[in-house]
């Protein structure tokens, strides 16, 4: 009988699924935009539009300008270096991390209260309960840490590197510099682990086959649904107010993107945005309202930091070290 998989072993394992997830995540994105981009399209675009055939509905799912853009042009360069390199590494270390994590702290909750005094004899409870501890947790720890990087300006050069897109293409959702990822890492980490570990202790049981399942489909829906795919497009669709703030729509995201002053440091949640709401941080767009992509009106077009794959990666290295020069430099009080 084999025993179990050697550290070495499980890292290869880790990998391979990591680049398999990356793999299948193409056609799935193209899936929801295909999916949702095409629902929308039919019924807020085309019955307005002259031309009406396949050619017009692809040209506004894909609008060549979006993609050839020297704004573009980088989003690609990078969703490849992240998408081959940095992301499979960083999102199996937040996925493993975790749920082991988790673990760790259903352990320290048993240690310092007992033993769990509730028992819930219906499977479909305890995964309620695991799926909902997950849920919030992560997003605890995906608005917090979102939160800080728009309010430290230190992780804020990181972030603006994702934020100085001014194209909305499939590309952009991957346009990340490598290092913002520790940060969002290790937020996401800490909040599934707290909200995970918490509901493996308030069930008294393992995770559950079925909790992991509905994890799985979870995302798998959101993709389908749009937020996972349309969220960086021009696309705006919205599902109505309640939904757009309950279950998050990809409108909400795309107004995060906005140059506009009137929607800087809003939406920071990721599924859902009742922490928004809760914090002070939500905006609902308008109907018909719109917005540039981009920083700001004055880091716009050749004004942008990061027109070239250079700039991207060493701009926000450098302000971070002339910021760390100037805080050292400054006297004592």
């Amino acid at each position: 009988m084999k025993g179990p998989a050697s550290p070495l072993e499980q890292v290869v394992q880790a990998a391979t699924s990591a680049y398999t997830g990356l793999l299948w995540s193409v056609p799935l994105v193209l899936a929801g935009i295909l999916l949702t981009g095409s629902a929308f399209y039919l019924v807020c675009v085309r019955p307005h539009m002259a031309q009406r055939g396949w050619k017009a509905w692809l040209s506004y799912l894909f609008p060549r300008e979006l993609y050839t853009s020297p704004s573009a042009r980088i989003d690609i360069r990078i969703w490849l270096l992240n998408g081959l390199v940095f992301i499979p590494i960083f999102e199996v270390c937040v996925v493993i991390g975790g749920l082991v994590i988790g673990s760790g702290f259903n352990a320290i909750l048993e240690g310092s209260f007992g033993p769990a005094a509730f028992t819930f004899k219906a499977a479909w409870v305890v995964v309620a309960i695991q799926f909902l501890g997950f849920w919030l947790g992560q997003g605890i720890g995906q608005y917090s840490g979102h939160l800080a990087m728009h309010k430290f300006p230190v992780l804020w050069a990181l972030h603006r590197a994702h934020h100085s897109a001014e194209s909305a293409n499939l590309f952009t959702f991957l346009r990340s510099h490598p290092l913002e990822h520790f940060v969002n890492g290790a937020t996401r980490v800490a909040g599934t682990a707290a909200g995970l570990g918490t509901a493996l202790y308030l069930t008294g049981s393992d995770l559950q086959a079925g909790t992991a399942a509905a994890i799985f489909w979870y995302n798998i829906g959101y993709v389908l649904i749009g937020f996972r795919s349309v969220d960086h497009l021009h696309i705006p669709v919205s599902y109505g107010r309640f939904l757009d703030v309950m279950l998050g729509s990809p409108i909400m995201h795309q107004v995060h993107h906005s140059a506009e002053p009137q929607h800087r440091d809003v939406n920071m949640a990721g599924a859902g945005y009742l922490f928004d709401w809760m914090f002070g941080t939500l905006y609902v767009p308008a109907k018909g309202e719109t917005w540039r992509w981009g920083l700001n009106h004055e880091e716009l077009g050749e004004a942008n930091p990061h027109n070239t794959l250079g700039e991207f990666f060493c701009e926000p290295l450098r302000t971070i070290w002339l910021a760390t020069l100037r805080a050292l430099r400054k006297p004592m009080p």
